[in-house]
């Protein structure tokens, strides 16, 4: 269900929620929707609840209450597990600390890489401190090959492209670090190689791979290139398309690695959101490559 209102007074937006919403939800509640990116002002997420808005704006929100349910155990899967190795299937919302994730998945286990928060797909752990560092050893080394898939904003022409560039921290955002493009040509050298799977008039459906692994990589290189992640609020301030999603659609895909003179590779299906976005979207699930 979606809501779209044109504003016929100023007020703050958390205030013209409750009124519309005919007081169905209490404001924590709705402050959270908002932290979930389902709120748009003329085209523009919105996630703060005493941001004003004026007489004329438009205002849109995804009922997607369903995806607001507080204090809920992650639930994730086990995608491959030996002596070794324990590769799950991310779920959006864990945070990749050593800390938060023997707290969520409630055994001991060493991070061996990291996705963003709002990320799914493969994670990687070592069963041991010793293991974790040999496996970060091959992600250092790129002896790694990593596929994710992405919803972008925006319809992009070329079949496929590289972008390469030099990344910076250029500012903070929500207690965040966000990183740039350095124009010195100073900073961490990052490369993803990208390929369109599908496209529409407002939207583009990739698959990126990244040789280098820097924070935020997919998300500043798609940005950089005029298409940044659908509702990745983070590296656009507004979208072209009119598609809502709770989170910034990117999926860790695929995973494969060289380790003890073994290929190991491991592949996370689609999540719930991306399976609905490739439907509302009709795009077949015969794109997705592996």
């Amino acid at each position: 269900m979606k809501f779209r209102w044109r504003i016929s007074q100023s007020s703050r937006l958390i205030d013209l929620l409750k009124e519309r919403l005919k007081g169905s939800f209490s404001a924590r509640f709705l402050k959270r929707a908002l932290e979930s990116n389902i709120c748009r002002v003329n085209g523009r997420v919105e996630r703060f609840a005493s941001a004003v808005v004026h007489k004329g704006d438009i205002v849109e929100i995804e009922a997607a209450w369903e995806a607001l349910e507080s204090k809920r155990p992650f639930s994730y899967s086990i995608l491959y597990e030996d002596e070794h190795l324990l590769v799950i299937d991310k779920p959006a919302g864990l945070v990749c600390s050593d800390q938060e994730c023997k707290k969520a998945i409630e055994r001991p286990l060493w991070l061996a890489h990291r996705l963003d928060k709002d990320t799914t797909g493969v994670l990687l752990f070592g069963k041991n401190q010793r293991i974790a560092e040999e496996l970060q050893e091959c992600f250092e080394k790129r002896a790694v090959e990593k596929s994710y898939l992405a919803f972008v904003d925006g319809a992009i022409a070329q079949q496929q492209g590289v972008i390469e560039s030099y990344l910076v921290k250029k500012r903070s955002f929500q207690g965040q670090t966000i990183w740039g493009a350095s124009a010195s040509g100073q900073g961490l050298y990052a490369k993803t190689m990208w390929s369109r799977l599908a496209s529409k008039q407002d939207l583009s459906l990739l698959q990126c791979r990244p040789e280098t692994g820097r924070t935020h990589q997919i998300r500043v290189h798609l940005a950089q290139i005029g298409h940044p992640i659908l509702v990745d609020r983070q590296y656009a301030t507004s979208f072209r398309s009119a598609f809502f999603a709770t989170r910034p659609l990117l999926h860790a895909h695929r995973l494969q690695l060289e380790w003890r003179q073994r290929t190991f590779c491991f592949e996370a299906p689609l999540p719930q959101d991306f399976q609905e976005a490739m439907i509302s979207n009709q795009f077949s699930r015969e794109l997705i490559l592996t």
